[in-house]
């Protein structure tokens, strides 16, 4: 079981921070396993312990669910 303590979030204060989001997105929905475990990595998760079924759980997180970023025209 993943700890989400341990895992990084992204600030949506923060500048750049949808676009941080769409890249996440982007390289989830190329179906790179590896890429995916490489962005999932950047963000603290071990995915050497990482069960699929903890998979969506943890990009929810990251993302901010259950309220997700989303597109403004103040946005980069």
């Amino acid at each position: 079981m993943i700890d989400l303590t341990k895992v990084r979030r992204i600030d949506r204060s923060a500048p750049g921070s949808f676009m941080e989001y769409a890249r996440l997105q982007a390289t989830i929905a190329e179906g790179d396993l590896m890429a995916i475990a490489r962005a999932l990595e950047n963000y603290g998760v071990d995915t050497c312990e990482l069960s699929f079924n903890e998979l969506v759980d943890v990009i929810k997180h990251i993302a901010g669910e259950p309220n997700p970023l989303v597109a403004t025209s103040a946005s980069e």
